[in-house]
């Protein structure tokens, strides 16, 4: 029997840079909190969400566009296609900024995207055996996502 096929946001080219800095077009965040607080409650551009999304396969599927942008892949591509400008909202663009953390952090923490990709859709024994994936949409999953990606990198875990 056939399997379905899952939609996906395909036709746009991978653009280069850091997760992080795509969606804020390379404002330095330095330790200014708040301006990544201004920058949610303004909300991203769907363009640098989509461009932030185009990073990652993992990403690019149906329910990870609709997660993150809180539309589905043919929502997205329509509204792309008209060219207007839109704004996530203030919620949507808390979580696409969680996503983008993540991802960068992780590809640090693991040494590339593709290591990061698997180990965030794993079930993960620090994490109680939940997946990364699926945590980084709450923000408290999201808080302990990043706590255990910070000792990684910095020292804490083997």
């Amino acid at each position: 029997m056939p399997t379905a096929k899952v939609p996906r946001l395909t036709g746009l080219k991978k653009v280069a840079g850091k997760p992080v800095d795509l969606l804020v077009h390379g404002q330095d965040l330095g330790d200014d909190a708040m301006l990544i607080v201004r920058l949610t409650e303004e909300g991203f551009e769907l363009s640098d969400v989509v461009n932030m999304l185009s990073t990652s396969e993992m990403y690019l599927c149906e329910d990870m566009v609709k997660r993150i942008t809180g539309r589905s892949v043919r929502t997205v591509q329509r509204l792309l296609k008209e060219g207007k400008s839109i704004r996530l909202d203030s919620q949507q663009s808390v979580v696409a900024y969680q996503y983008a953390l993540v991802l960068e952090m992780a590809t640090r923490a693991f040494g590339g995207l593709p290591q990061a990709e698997v180990w965030m859709q794993k079930s993960t024994p620090y994490l109680n055996g939940y997946v990364p994936l699926e945590l980084t949409h709450h923000p408290l999953g999201f808080q302990m996502v990043e706590q255990y990606l910070c000792r990684l990198l910095y020292g804490g875990y083997p």
